[in-house]
């Protein structure tokens, strides 16, 4: 009944989805001032400011994706103490 209770750690994958939405909206918009301005001054690519933003945005879905391995131990943990006893 406790376990009940607790209140999840981990984002759900509603959540997740939204959050990685805003995260490619803002990266098309940077991305696009980013090439707005490069073209001003008469160059054709975005170089290396864009090379950083889509590393970034990147690492940004990584992160919001990655599974938490925290979770996957205290299962296993639980799992085991149930069976020794």
């Amino acid at each position: 009944m406790v376990e009940s209770f607790k209140i999840k750690k981990t984002m759900s994958k509603l959540s997740k989805l939204l959050i990685t939405i805003v995260v490619v909206v803002i990266f098309i918009a940077l991305f696009a001032i980013v090439a707005g301005i490069s073209s001003d001054a008469g160059r054709h690519t975005p170089g290396i400011i864009g090379l950083i933003l889509f590393a970034a945005v990147i690492g940004a879905v990584r992160a919001i994706w990655k599974s938490d391995d925290n979770d996957k131990e205290e299962k296993n943990d639980s799992d085991k103490g149930i069976l020794q006893k």
